[in-house]
């Protein structure tokens, strides 16, 4: 690949302003190609430990166990609501407004989202049960925006915002619930629980 001030060259016009616009966080993020997105080196390399933390050696053994944080009979005291609400408090707990700890369905401070700003009336992820690593798919209840950022090289593109329903698989949706559930598969030899709850598509 080369770099923007080429690109520019080539096109015989300053199209480009940066490298960003040529495959940064904007880009990279709503298409998919980015799993987690970090603010430095080395909040990378924790996202990329804690990740490992949840596969096994390789794709043929066995998912690692720990010694669960939580006790593995502790009632679940997040309910969701028959309104639209944000699913990952179902899975991971939150904090009322009164200040009460709501437990989520999964150990305290392990669910850990992935591909968040693609398809995303999905939420796909990895949390433990128990101690025991496992995949996650839950469904957005809330509606969406899908952001499609504008072209610098096309003078006529403009940023395209859509907005999607929630509780609806859209084709970028579908297409990350297919990814992740090869990935927890083939990839990572990890349980999966799918927590579906989907109106339409």
């Amino acid at each position: 690949l080369t770099g923007f001030g080429a690109l520019n060259k080539v096109l015989g016009q300053p199209v480009y302003n940066s490298q960003d616009q040529l495959g940064g966080p904007q880009v990279m993020v709503p298409n998919g190609v980015t799993h987690k997105l970090v603010k430095s080196d080395q909040d990378g390399v924790s996202a990329i430990l804690t990740w490992l933390s949840y596969t096994p050696k390789t794709a043929s053994c066995v998912t690692p166990v720990i010694e669960p944080t939580d006790p593995v009979d502790r009632d679940v005291t997040f309910v969701p609501s028959k309104v639209p609400y944000d699913p990952r408090h179902m899975l991971a707990g939150t904090t009322s407004p009164e200040g009460e700890r709501l437990s989520g369905f999964f150990d305290e401070g392990t669910f850990q989202e992935y591909l968040e700003g693609w398809g995303r009336s999905v939420i796909v992820g990895r949390a433990k049960l128990g101690g025991v690593p496992m995949g996650v798919i839950a469904v957005e209840t809330r509606n969406v925006e899908r952001r499609v950022p504008a072209d610098p090289a096309n003078p006529l593109s403009q940023e395209v915002v859509e907005p999607q329903a929630g509780q609806v698989w859209f084709p970028d949706s579908a297409f990350k619930t297919a990814t992740a559930i090869r990935d927890f598969n083939h990839g990572e030899n990890l349980p999966l629980i799918i927590f579906a709850n989907w109106r339409g598509f």
